[in-house]
């Protein structure tokens, strides 16, 4: 099962739409889209209005939970989107989650955090 949600950052702000809600104990691909990036060039590629992720070294997902923050790796990136794999929390509640982009020069930047909820399955 693949969750897909665009991220768009601008003016230091992020929004992500749909709303990223999971069940607790779920087991899925996370599929993020992000687009205006805060950044004006990746690797020598200007940047308008989407991240060029093929070009980046790497994405890492860190979301923040009840027990501290857990680190995933992304699985694909085609064009601006990046595929994650990930074990949801046991835990109910909205927590932050940050998207954290890697170049072959050794730059890193953050994107602007946004929300995630669990909530408990019936």
């Amino acid at each position: 099962m693949v969750i897909k949600t665009t991220l768009t950052a601008k003016n230091y702000n992020a929004t992500l739409k749909p709303a990223l809600k999971l069940f607790k104990g779920d087991i899925v691909y996370v599929e993020f889209t992000l687009v205006y990036s805060l950044i004006s060039s990746i690797n020598g590629i200007d940047v308008e209005d989407s991240i060029p992720l093929n070009a980046l070294q790497d994405v890492k997902l860190k979301l923040k939970t009840p027990t501290g923050t857990e680190t995933f790796e992304s699985l694909e990136i085609i064009d601006n989107r990046a595929r994650f794999k990930i074990q949801v929390s046991e835990e109910i509640g909205e927590y932050p989650f940050m998207i954290v982009c890697y170049d072959s020069d050794g730059c890193v930047f953050h994107l602007p955090a946004c929300d995630y909820t669990i909530v408990d399955t019936i």
